[in-house]
């Protein structure tokens, strides 16, 4: 494994740009939710941002491969294709995954 096949994928235009088409379906499922979901308030400030279009989708995309081996193993077994190997729902999964982190992150902030 190599930080630096993780990195470029992270850096990748294409890659940090279907994270961005996807944060932005999240963040629709996020803002309308059950206002009882755990971290409502965060999560729906969170998902404007990201509506917005303030959010870093590299950055974002960096945090999705960090936080998903499935992700990063699919990298890491062909790092040339820069994640066009990884379905757009396991990205999906992955940034449901870390929505709460993410906008608990930024409330704190």
């Amino acid at each position: 494994m190599s930080a630096l096949d993780l990195i470029a994928t992270a850096s990748d235009e294409t890659f940090a740009g279907r994270v961005m088409m996807i944060m932005f379906k999240v963040a629709q499922n996020v803002a309308s939710e059950n206002p009882a979901t755990a971290h409502h308030a965060e999560r729906i400030d969170y998902a404007a941002l990201v509506i917005r279009g303030e959010e870093k989708p590299q950055l974002v995309a960096a945090h999705v491969i960090s936080s998903n081996p499935t992700i990063a193993a699919a990298i890491e077994r062909d790092p040339a294709a820069h994640g066009s190997n990884v379905p757009d729902g396991d990205i999906e999964f992955a940034l449901a995954s870390i929505w709460d982190a993410r906008s608990l992150a930024f409330a704190a902030a």
